[in-house]
């Protein structure tokens, strides 16, 4: 778990190989859309791993799909220790 200011983020809740991290932490003015700053864009289905904190009915199953932390988030690539 990685505590943060609002709360505690739940690494189980970031795709494999991934960290979650705030995107307060990320955005800046140049950025725009916020989703430039996330790793896993390329693979963002909006079904698994949530990223922004409200819940949503899946269009697929009607599940209910949210972050368990609440918290609104990028995924950054973990980083590799060789």
């Amino acid at each position: 778990m990685r505590t943060t200011s609002h709360g505690i983020l739940d690494p189980n809740e970031a795709p494999a190989g991934f960290v979650a991290v705030l995107k307060s932490e990320v955005a800046t003015e140049r950025l725009g859309n916020i989703c430039r700053a996330c790793d896993w864009r390329s693979d963002c289905n909006g079904f698994e791993h949530r990223c922004m904190p409200y819940t949503v009915i899946s269009s697929k199953d009607g599940r209910e799909l949210k972050r368990q932390d609440g918290c609104s988030v990028v995924f950054k690539r973990r980083a590799t220790t060789d």
